[in-house]
């Protein structure tokens, strides 16, 4: 009876590892963004809506029912409602994306019998993997102000941002700021300056980053580091960024970067996104708790 059990646990194993398997997936959706999103917000959330319905064809969903339909009338026939569709949440597909094989490709097209909506129709290639197990509920927030909570998408040149972070559990945390004109990943925390691969997160505690006097009132001097301040700045009337909060239960390392020199700031430690991109996917291919959260940021002069 022994055998047979740890024969039983071996075979469940195997059955776990080959699940987990990597595989090649693709596919195309169509994004009618709304009148009050940017062209470039609108890419950004056409991108992820199109991994998003891939995965969830290949994959499956946790619950029968995903979407969620906004009805409106159109502004021509009062009488015609037009169904804004704003599919799956990451949480309910059972898949995650690990990288792209190819460039993802996008037509742009508007309809000016609904509003002039933004249609964008993707297309995408890539690698992905089944989820198995729930992954920790990571609560991140990127912030305007310490004190209020609220969320912000918006900032304006040389304005200064913060983030918040609670895990359930404990773990390790990194930040970084992609910044496709520059073709540059920055590591904004762990801090230029912090020698630590990844920042120790303890669970259940809610976090502050990139604040020097919530840093000194909440933190040790050890983790005074995790003050550093930064401010989004742009040479555009309007440009857009992206952060990556990434977190994991288990230990991992930050990209191999190296210190950056410009003119006017200080700036974060960098890497080419290429290799930023090379060791996400990585991280992803090792590490099935790594939990990612991204924010697309429009900062305007």
């Amino acid at each position: 009876m022994k055998r047979l059990f740890l024969i039983s646990i071996f075979c469940a194993a195997v059955f776990m590892v080959a699940a987990q398997k990597i595989v090649s997936v693709s596919g195309e959706h169509t994004y009618y963004a709304p009148s009050t999103m940017s062209l470039e917000q609108a890419k950004q959330e056409a991108l992820l809506q199109t991994r998003l319905k891939v995965l969830a064809d290949r994959f499956g969903t946790i619950v029968n029912s995903t979407t969620n339909i906004t009805l409106s009338n159109s502004e021509t026939d009062q009488t015609r409602s037009l169904s804004e569709v704003h599919t799956l949440a990451t949480h309910e597909v059972k898949g995650e994306w690990i990288e792209d094989t190819r460039e993802p490709v996008q037509e742009i097209s508007y309809d000016r019998s609904m509003r002039n909506t933004t249609i964008i129709t993707t297309r995408v290639w890539g690698k992905a993997r089944e989820i198995l197990t729930a992954k920790a509920q990571v609560d991140v927030h990127l912030l305007k102000d310490t004190l209020s909570g609220a969320d912000a998408d918006v900032f304006h040149h040389e304005q200064s941002f913060y983030l918040s972070l609670q895990s359930p559990v404990a773990g390790y945390a990194a930040v970084y700021l992609l910044d496709e004109d520059e073709d540059m990943a920055y590591c904004l925390l762990p801090a230029a300056d912090d020698e630590r691969g990844a920042i120790p997160v303890t669970g259940n505690r809610r976090y502050v980053f990139f604040s020097s006097e919530y840093a000194r009132r909440y933190y040790t001097k050890a983790d005074e580091l995790l003050g550093t301040e930064y401010m989004f700045t742009t040479e555009r009337s309007v440009s857009y960024s992206q952060i990556y909060v990434l977190f994991s239960p288990q230990q991992f390392y930050k990209a191999n970067d190296e210190a950056k020199a410009h003119e006017q700031y200080s700036l974060p430690r960098a890497t080419q996104l290429k290799n930023f991109r090379q060791w996400l996917t990585q991280c992803k291919i090792r590490d099935t708790q790594l939990v990612e959260n991204t924010f697309t940021v429009k900062i305007v002069k």
